[in-house]
């Protein structure tokens, strides 16, 4: 069985396509119910209650109680407390798939074999990665995530409608959405895409909320808000107090807190006055995706309401007041995502009766751009990659020029959320760094490119010359403040520490060049040691041996290549020394190089190719330089960096060497990629 899940702020929901009927249908819950609270109580004695029961719980003031936990997806926030242990939202929405998926195969009687999971459309890429974790950590296949709106939309759309622009209004419990589409039969075409993941119905529940526990404590003194439990047990009410209004207009609330009883009467009129600063936040979404569209409201054919909170008459007025023509409402207002989720399953799936005439066109709904330099201001700024509502999936790639005399061999990508240029008005939501190659100071041109693919995950690529670069997701800093501060300031000339391998061929070939090869080696070691700076020495023939273990110890180094022989190790080549690297450097801070003289052919090359590969794993640099009888081809083979292979006469080992050094000495980041 595949379905789709409506992950929803209050709550979820999991429907399923039947191919046989050509009907979508909920399967319901364990209590015959469409739909199941998105709450968790966490009991004192250690049991977990999910859904209705947690809901009950939470009326009742008991327990410890996890709820609207989605609107902190993507974050290490803690959502919930007990006994000492932290909740994130990631892991509150696991335990939450994973009891839907319980209640749902018992309902059903079938095996759940994967899902599509619905998100808002203004979720970020952290959010939709958390979400897709969160339901395959609970042991779902996730076959794709889609946005809310766009599920409502194929499940009001799909066969149904020809040739019209639809707006769907989707107004849930914590986030709202508003999204242009254009329906043509079983064609989806989403034009654009705004909204506020931080608004919703419960923003109309906390109002109140507030509203009655400020007659409470005008009456007596005491503010019931600031008891956690009694918190979330008047929340639940004043879900159920907004439902009256809403059905009867006028509600009587009643609040028991330490010795008091309040007894307070509501009326929609003051509930709507209220909130009136709610429908302007609504109003600011809905001007936002008309500018973003270039469309008018009235070019829009029908607005199609999803999620409960658009049953509010405050709501469904305002609609009218903007000038829409047609407002379509319907009985699947709470289902419509749920639906439109498991339609898209049946697409992904591999079934033979399953939908196949269905094509859906999405958009992002944010700007991704990246942290560079202005070159006129030398100030930070967002270079947009992908402008908002760009159709998707998309690949952009721009050329960015390392500022000359920058000796930095690698690059920090900050991938910047948002519209504005000013990057301390974005989020940064990736860090990645850019590696592989080595920068002689003259301006290095990498091209970086940003994929964002169907399910709104965005990836960072790099190349130089055509030729594809590392790339490695680092954790985005706890403190960005120096977005906003002068670039040169974070450059500075910090040193970083590095741990360098000198790998020596100690073969029989070796023999008339060992003394130009000792000498090279020695100036190399004096132009870079210091406290900085470990080096180990490491001969290789037919054997492998550890000449000089990780040290700072300078003079430990420059004695240990003083004293190298030819044939202690074997008179050949069969054994390399690249897996001793990895061994040695692999756990090491800092920058990671080595650094090979060989020349001549190797014996078990393949071995040598996978064990550098293994180094580069390992953020391990292999520079490999070549003289004599050296198989160049090979040479390029072993080397993990952009011109990392070196082929050179013997008289000009030393200068060569050099280059390397130079690259590396007054390096502001430190050695040859991935150091810092």
């Amino acid at each position: 069985m595949r379905v789709g899940i409506d992950l929803g702020t209050t709550y979820s929901a999991v429907a399923r396509y039947n191919a046989k009927t050509s009907r979508t249908d909920i399967i319901r819950n364990k209590y015959e119910k469409d739909l199941t609270p998105s709450v968790i109580c966490f009991m004192d004695d250690g049991s977990v209650l999910i859904g209705d029961d947690a809901k009950d719980m939470q009326r009742g003031g008991g327990g410890c109680i996890a709820s609207v936990f989605k609107v902190s997806m993507g974050t290490h926030a803690a959502c919930a407390e007990l006994n000492g242990r932290s909740y994130t939202a990631e892991e509150l929405s696991r335990l939450m798939v994973r009891e839907l998926i319980r209640q749902a195969e018992a309902s059903a009687g079938e095996k759940i074999e994967s899902a599509v999971i619905t998100v808002p459309a203004y979720f970020d890429d952290l959010q939709r990665s958390s979400t897709r974790a969160a339901a395959e950590s609970a042991g779902v296949t996730v076959t794709k995530i889609i946005n809310e709106p766009t599920a409502a939309a194929i499940y009001y759309g799909y066969k149904h409608s020809e040739g019209k622009n639809i707006l769907v209004y989707d107004l849930g419990g914590g986030t709202f959405d508003v999204t242009i589409v254009n329906v043509n039969n079983s064609t989806i075409d989403v034009i654009a895409t705004c909204g506020n993941h931080n608004l919703g119905g419960k923003d109309w529940d906390e109002t109140l909320l507030n509203t009655i526990c400020d007659r409470f404590y005008d009456e007596f003194g005491e503010d019931p808000r600031t008891d956690i439990r009694k918190r979330y047990e008047l929340l639940a009410d004043c879900e159920d107090y907004k439902k009256s209004l809403v059905n009867y207009r006028k509600a009587t609330a009643h609040v028991a807190f330490g010795d008091y009883v309040g007894r307070y009467e509501l009326s929609v009129e003051d509930f709507e006055s209220s909130t009136d600063f709610l429908i302007d936040a609504i109003n600011d979404v809905l001007d936002e995706v008309f500018e973003a569209s270039r469309m008018r409201p009235d070019q829009i054919d029908e607005v199609l309401l999803c999620g409960g909170s658009t049953r509010l008459p405050q709501v469904q007025r305002h609609l009218k007041k903007y000038g829409f023509k047609t407002i379509v409402t319907h009985r699947d207002t709470d289902l419509a995502v749920a639906k439109g989720a498991a339609i898209v399953a049946s697409l992904y799936s591999n079934d033979d009766n399953r939908i196949r005439d269905l094509s859906i066109s999405d958009v992002n709904a944010h700007s991704l751009g990246l942290l560079s330099i202005d070159p006129n201001t030398g100030k930070y700024r967002n270079e947009i990659m992908i402008p908002c509502n760009s159709k998707i999936p998309i690949s952009v790639t721009k050329p960015f020029r390392l500022e000359e005399g920058n000796l930095t061999d690698q690059v920090e990508v900050y991938m910047l959320q948002g519209e504005s240029p000013v990057p301390s008005d974005c989020t940064v939501i990736k860090h990645e760094v850019i590696t592989g190659f080595i920068n002689n100071g003259k301006g290095a041109v990498i091209d970086i490119t940003y994929s964002y693919n169907e399910d709104g995950a965005v990836t960072v690529t790099a190349a130089r010359n055509g030729e594809e670069l590392p790339v490695i997701e680092e954790a985005i800093p706890e403190d960005s403040s120096w977005i906003s501060a002068d670039p040169s300031a974070r450059c500075g000339n910090k040193r970083v520490s590095k741990s360098i391998a000198i790998c020596v061929d100690l073969s029989r070939s070796m023999e008339k060049n060992l003394p130009e090869v000792k000498k090279a080696i020695n100036d190399f070691v004096m132009s870079l040691s210091g406290e900085f700076t470990k080096f180990t020495l490491i001969g290789f023939g037919d054997k492998v041996k550890v000449l000089s273990e990780l040290s700072t110890d300078e003079e430990d180094i420059l004695g240990a290549v003083e004293a190298m022989k030819i044939n202690k190790l074997g008179r050949g080549t069969d054994a390399n020394p690249l897996e001793m690297v990895r061994e040695k450097l692999a756990s090491e801070k800092g920058a990671k190089m080595a650094l090979i003289l060989t020349d001549g052919i190797w014996g078990r090359r393949n071995e040598a190719v996978e064990d550098a590969t293994a180094c580069k794993q390992e953020m391990i640099n292999i520079v490999a330089i070549g003289f004599g009888e050296a198989d160049r081809s090979f040479l390029k083979q072993i080397a993990t960096i952009e011109e990392g292979a070196m082929y050179t006469t013997l008289s000009n080992l030393g200068k060569t060497i050099n280059t390397i050094a130079t690259a590396i000495i007054d390096s502001p980041t430190g050695l040859v990629e991935h150091f810092r």
